[in-house]
């Protein structure tokens, strides 16, 4: 039998002893959130939202005459941001093919996630390139796929 000076402390380790096994619970669901990364399948779509961008910042300078002030001023906008988008998926892409991983590189997915919605409100009236609606398709597929891996609603 335990002495009631003892049982303070017994009480005291098994509350310790919870806590630290339910801890470890969580610490192991969490590195096996991080085993279902895939570097190469994430580098890959890095590439191909580079690749996507790079032509549409081509396509944007073959954009047709605009007939209003305000829409010369949202395509220029535009071309703009499709140049600062296309640059920081660049660093992006380069960044995961360096090796690094999901919680590294999130910040500058966020960044590129974050310039490529502004392309679509920059734009605004701008009449667009002819043919960039499936240019538009892949870019959101692209996005999407992307915001699965870094939990990005």
């Amino acid at each position: 039998m335990m002495s009631n000076s003892i049982r303070p402390f017994a009480v005291f380790l098994m509350i310790v002893t919870l806590v630290l096994s339910l801890a470890g619970t969580a610490i192991g669901e969490d590195a096996g959130e991080e085993d279902s990364w895939d570097q190469v399948a994430v580098t890959k779509l890095a590439k191909e939202l580079e690749q996507i961008l790079q032509e549409a910042q081509q396509r944007s300078s073959k954009a047709p005459p605009q007939q209003t002030v305000l829409q010369q001023r949202d395509l220029n906008a535009a071309k703009s941001v499709i140049r600062r988008a296309g640059d920081m998926s660049k660093d992006f892409a380069r960044r995961l093919e360096a090796g690094w991983g999901r919680e590294d590189s999130e910040p500058y997915f966020r960044a590129v996630n974050e310039e490529v919605e502004l392309i679509f409100d920059t734009a605004g009236s701008a009449v667009p390139v002819e043919s960039s609606e499936g240019m538009i398709d892949r870019l959101h597929a692209i996005l999407d796929a992307l915001q699965k891996w870094y939990n990005v609603p």
